[in-house]
């Protein structure tokens, strides 16, 4: 074959093809062109992504996607992660959970490892204060209100319904909007030191009320000191009702 010959054969354009050859070579070029758009995807690689695989580790532990969100408090808007050909690998340093997590991004071509802060916020409806609140003060319903709020600093609990802080004693002053925790509120006191009330014995087969003084005071479910006035007994009883206790 002649060099000529070779030239004609190396040297082509697609419209010196056969229609058949045309379809083959344009499938090619757009299977490159596909291939060029995905590749580019995986290099814009963005916290979105890290975003996204977070969210599903989050489900897998029984989270609610929902009601959850994850922020990046040391990174600046807009960010974005440098180029990487290969899938991202992302390793929570511990435990995912609400609140602060450390979090560690790598990609293995081209190598590289970058850390950040992650910010898992779980909202709820939660009961807060509609007023300010005394301390010492029986709360009623109206000083109450439904917020939806972040939980993940509530470390010491919360309450999702206002019936069950009504009737409660505040442990302390309460300030319009404060989230109510369990520790803000007790059991009011049904019983008070020194208190005349009714002493209950209960036996087998038998109910007896006798009459005694409180020697502390005392709520709902409480065991506290109480005296028999009749015999001077002193025996611990549980405040069962206002100005009643039980001895079992």
């Amino acid at each position: 074959m002649s060099n000529k010959s070779a030239g004609i054969m190396t040297s082509f354009s697609l419209a010196s093809l056969s229609i058949v050859e045309n379809r083959r070579s344009a499938g090619v070029l757009f299977g490159f062109f596909i291939w060029s758009l995905s590749t580019v995807a995986q290099a814009g690689s963005s916290l979105d992504d890290v975003t996204a695989e977070l969210k599903n580790r989050w489900i897998a532990l029984g989270g609610d996607a929902g009601v959850s969100e994850f922020e990046y408090p040391s990174v600046s808007p807009g960010y974005e992660l440098p180029d990487c050909s290969a899938s991202l690998e992302v390793n929570v340093i511990r435990h995912l959970q609400p609140g602060r997590n450390g979090v560690e991004v790598s990609c293995a071509a081209p190598f590289w490892r970058q850390s950040f802060a992650v910010e898992l916020k779980v909202f709820a409806d939660v009961v807060t204060a509609d007023t300010d609140i005394r301390r010492d003060t029986v709360i009623n319903a109206g000083q109450l209100r439904i917020s939806r709020l972040d939980t993940s600093d509530l470390h010491k609990g919360y309450f999702s319904n206002i019936d069950a802080v009504s009737g409660m004693l505040s442990k302390r002053t309460l300030r319009q909007g404060t989230p109510v925790t369990p520790d803000m509120v007790d059991l009011p006191d049904l019983v008070q030191r020194g208190q005349l009330l009714k002493i209950r014995l209960v036996r087998p087969g038998i109910q007896v009320e006798i009459k005694g003084e409180a020697l502390a005071r005392g709520h709902l479910g409480e065991q506290i000191r109480v005296r028999n006035t009749q015999s001077g007994t002193t025996l611990f009883a549980e405040v069962i009702g206002d100005g009643l206790v039980q001895v079992q």
